[in-house]
């Protein structure tokens, strides 16, 4: 793959170079040699150079074993600044590789021997790695610790590029917390002063687009992740643009361009393989797997969710590992393989539950309600029901408050500049007016000249106002902008919303409310109809031979038919009465404070009725496409009957019909 893409090359062509480099001044003569002539102090010298060689070209798996090397020599030496310079080096480059567990133990080592030394800066860099390695591993608690210890370290040490990327990272994980509000505040100040500076700005211009991702606001993280391609194309770094590529990826994928997504996962995924970047693999290989998925290519997407889940594993990140299991889960239930998407989801959802990453949990519950619907679990189906539609709810909340947080920031910033601007136009006018007075106090004889003057400062600091003024009004026209799109943002949070509420109680092909929510409507009707002492029935009414006109028919007819019979069913219904569906060819419905008679009567006519409507449909199934309707009365099951004894009586009921010879209404006796 490496051949296909430019910077694949260059990293390719640097893997050449170093290894040059490796066998010419890092072989065991050349460092024996060293040794000999100017003993430990020229061997590390000589590994170290080795080393910062090849993390020049971008290769960090070589410097890191040239570094490694050279770590004994300054150890032996007692040199304790190059020990806690090549400790740092070793330290942040396996932790781009995903060596994590060595990474933390010299991270952990570190730490101790700057804090001992006081060497402020190195303490700050490994808090800074062990912040980035609780994150991958999904404690967030514990790497929001450590990085706020790093950006105070760094701070303390005047060391300000340092602080702003601990305060990028530290940005990065209040995002995955969801506290979008600190998030964005801090990518914005750590933007600001990284731009007059030059230091990496592709990374936090990365890291702003996939927080306005989270939002959902298309247009600007595209055009964060363009302003990061540009950065990393002129650093010339392979690995910095490979990391802007593949997390692109991730939102071509989203707003479904999958030809897009595939192309730069690719692009991205040849680059890291050429670096021996693991983490970034791992996640290359997911989004090139969802963009095949998309494309319909599910076998190939397969393998790669497996690369994806296996390196996931390997490293420990709890993120990877549970995104590919969600993918693995989809493709197992789309291809009926039940046993295993239950293993897959039910190892996801452990996952997930232990981390805070809610979209892909409300995404795992909804799977796992799906499997239960397709095993005929219709309680623990319900279950999970209940579950996703916790979770999606809080998820809406979470991204209202993120996008209402994005703009009270943006807001906030732009405040805050209008306040100082006037006052500091306030402070020169005032003192103006100071300078007149003093002058009319103490140079009376020449009053009416420094009365001049004073005019002449003031219609001067006039004129600033004024333009201060038309400044101004140019910033309240872009503030009402940004409240126009806030009004806007909240409808369609709201239209999102309904949208979501109507999709979790309503049954997809239908259109009445689905079981879930009928059962729990139904529940509250009977206690109130209880309260009041009104008569309840509920009526379970069944389609008549319905795998017959499937067979017959086939089963998008045997679809129409079902919706069809629904709608006859609802005009034969009241406005308060209830109707849902039970599952697959069964129906619910329950009417309240109307007499034994009048529901027996309207029965009937829904049998009728639904009748009509299926042989108008299918001429050639009339008398076959009917329907048989069981009813339960609350004076039948006693007054405490609660819904499930209801229902049980109501099914007895339709078993009679069933029996009697179908296409009729039975009344449950007790």
């Amino acid at each position: 793959m490496a051949e296909e893409y430019p910077l694949a090359r260059v990293v390719t062509g640097s893997r050449q170079i170093a290894a040059a480099v490796d066998a010419t001044l890092a072989d065991d003569t050349t460092v024996r040699l060293a040794d000999a002539i100017g003993g430990p102090w020229a061997r590390q010298q000589l590994l170290a150079t080795a080393g910062d060689i090849c993390s020049a070209l971008d290769l960090p798996d070589v410097a890191n074993r040239l570094w490694t090397r050279a770590l004994p020599a300054a150890q032996q030496r007692g040199d304790i600044a190059a020990t806690i310079m090549l400790t740092t080096l070793v330290a942040q480059s396996s932790l781009a590789l995903g060596d994590y567990e060595r990474s933390r133990e010299l991270a952990d080592r570190l730490r101790v021997l700057a804090h001992r030394h006081g060497d402020v800066s190195a303490e700050a860099q490994a808090e800074n790695a062990l912040g980035v390695l609780e994150r991958r591993s999904g404690r967030l608690d514990e790497a929001v610790a450590h990085q706020q210890r790093s950006l105070d370290l760094f701070k303390s040490a005047g060391n300000g590029i340092g602080a702003m990327r601990a305060l990028s990272d530290l940005g990065t994980i209040w995002r995955d917390r969801g506290d979008f509000a600190q998030a964005l505040d801090a990518q914005l100040e750590s933007v600001a002063e990284r731009e007059r500076s030059g230091d990496r700005l592709s990374n936090v211009y990365r890291n702003l687009a996939l927080l306005y991702r989270e939002i959902e606001d298309t247009a600007a993280s595209r055009a964060y992740f363009e302003r990061a391609t540009e950065a990393a194309i002129r650093s010339g770094v392979p690995s910095m643009y490979s990391s802007v590529t593949g997390a692109y990826s991730s939102l071509l994928n989203d707003i479904e361009d999958y030809a897009g997504a595939r192309k730069a996962a690719e692009e991205a995924l040849a680059i890291d393989t050429a670096l021996g970047d693991r983490p970034h693999q791992g996640f290359e290989h997911l989004e090139l797997g969802r963009a095949l998925l998309g494309a319909k290519q599910t076998v190939a997407a397969v393998e790669h969710f497996d690369r994806a889940l296996s390196i996931g594993r390997e490293l420990g990140q709890r993120e990877l590992v549970a995104r590919s299991l969600l993918h693995q889960t989809e493709i197992a239930l789309s291809q009926r393989e039940y046993l295993r998407a239950r293993g897959l989801i039910d190892e996801a959802i452990a996952g997930l539950e232990a981390t805070r990453l809610r979209p892909q949990l409300a995404q795992a519950y909804t799977l796992r309600e799906q499997l239960a619907r397709a095993e005929h679990d219709d309680a623990e189906a319900l279950r999970y029901a209940h579950k996703s539609a916790a979770a999606r709810e809080e998820l809406i909340g979470i991204r209202a408050s993120r996008q209402l947080s994005a703009l009270e920031v943006r807001h906030a910033r732009s405040d805050a500049d209008q306040r100082l601007a006037m006052l500091a136009k306030d402070n020169e006018l005032q003192s103006a007016r100071l300078q007149a007075q003093a002058v009319q106090r103490r140079f009376g004889a020449i009053a009416l000249a420094g009365l001049a003057l004073a005019l002449l400062a003031l219609i001067w600091r006039y004129r600033g106002v004024r333009r201060l003024n038309r400044a101004l009004e140019l910033r309240s026209v872009e503030i009402e902008r940004q409240r126009a799109a806030l009004g806007e943002a909240n409808t369609r949070l709201e239209q999102q919303a309904a949208e979501l509420y109507q999709a979790a109680t309503t049954d997809w092909l239908t259109g009445v409310s689905n079981r879930r929510d009928v059962l729990e409507r139904i529940e509250r009707a009977l206690r109130e109809s209880r309260a009041a002492g009104d008569e309840f029935a509920v009526l379970l009414v069944d389609f008549d031979h319905f795998k017959q006109i499937n067979d017959l028919r086939g089963h998008l007819l045997g679809d129409r038919a079902l919706t069809i019979g629904a709608h006859a069913m609802r005009d034969c219904l009241d406005e308060g009465d209830l109707l849902g569906r039970f599952g697959g060819e069964e129906f619910i419905a329950a009417i309240r404070a109307r007499t034994p008679a009048d529901v027996m009567a309207a029965a009937e006519r829904m049998r009728t009725h639904v009748a009509g409507q299926l042989a108008w449909l299918m001429p050639e199934l009339r008398g076959i496409a009917t329907v048989s309707i069981g009813i339960a009365f609350l004076c039948d099951t006693g007054n405490d009957s609660d819904v499930a004894a209801l229902l049980e009586a109501a099914d007895r009921a339709l078993y009679a019909a069933k029996h009697d010879g179908r296409n009729r209404v039975h009344r449950y006796a007790a």
